[in-house]
């Protein structure tokens, strides 16, 4: 395990530790953790994302509720994850739902509905902080500095290579376009204020390098 790794999964084990759960089961988890989130066809969905949305996580009050489920349900949330399935967050939440039931830790109900929101963003929850909550941490990327969001949106590219350009490259565009047109992005009004301007500059140009991409292979194949 590179240091990276060991440095991102101590994080595993320490709230596996203040949770209550085994060593044995937490570090058998650990495990299928580094695993999952190591294998080859990811590019963005890997333990630097979980990492990520740990640390945006951390920048939110302590006084939060349920804080410990929504760290569970970000480290299950993208633990099984084939970019040709449409049932990854479902597959994930019940894997967390059976593992943390075994274990008799947490609220394994409101983790799997944390880890399950998190695969429909064209329409955010509404009203439970703890899922508003789930919600704006993992979109967090959108709003990164331009390099980090260059290199998001080029890993997102390379998960999705079994499809060509055009299919890519239209379905992506509109799935953008959906997010510009919600009112807010993001659910919490402090991070809607904080955010909200770099993430949609980043979407429009994000949009504005695909279309030119379009354009040119259009002109090369003519």
């Amino acid at each position: 395990m590179e240091n990276q790794q060991i440095k991102v999964i101590s994080q595993w084990f320490e709230l596996c530790h203040d949770a209550g759960v085994p060593l044995v089961s937490a570090t058998e988890m650990a495990q299928k953790v580094v695993d999952a989130y190591s294998e080859n066809h990811r590019h963005y969905h890997t333990l630097d994302h979980v990492n990520h949305c740990l640390t945006v996580l951390d920048t939110i009050p302590n006084s939060i509720e349920e804080r410990q489920d929504i760290q569970f349900a970000i480290w299950f949330h993208d633990l099984i994850y084939d970019p040709e399935s449409g049932l990854n967050e479902h597959d994930s939440a019940l894997l967390a739902f059976g593992w943390l039931t075994k274990q008799k830790v947490a609220n394994p109900s409101n983790v799997r509905d944390l880890i399950r929101i998190t695969g429909d963003y064209l329409h955010p929850p509404e009203g439970n902080l703890s899922l508003q909550i789930m919600h704006d941490v993992d979109l967090s990327i959108l709003a990164s500095p331009d390099e980090t969001y260059h290199q998001y949106a080029l890993g997102i590219r390379a998960e999705y290579s079994h499809l060509n350009d055009l299919e890519f490259y239209s379905a992506r565009q509109k799935f953008l376009h959906s997010l510009l047109e919600r009112t807010p992005l993001f659910l919490l009004e402090a991070l809607e204020h904080q955010w909200e301007g770099q993430a949609r500059t980043n979407m429009k140009e994000e949009i504005g390098r695909m279309k030119k991409y379009k354009n040119l292979s259009a002109s090369t194949k003519k």
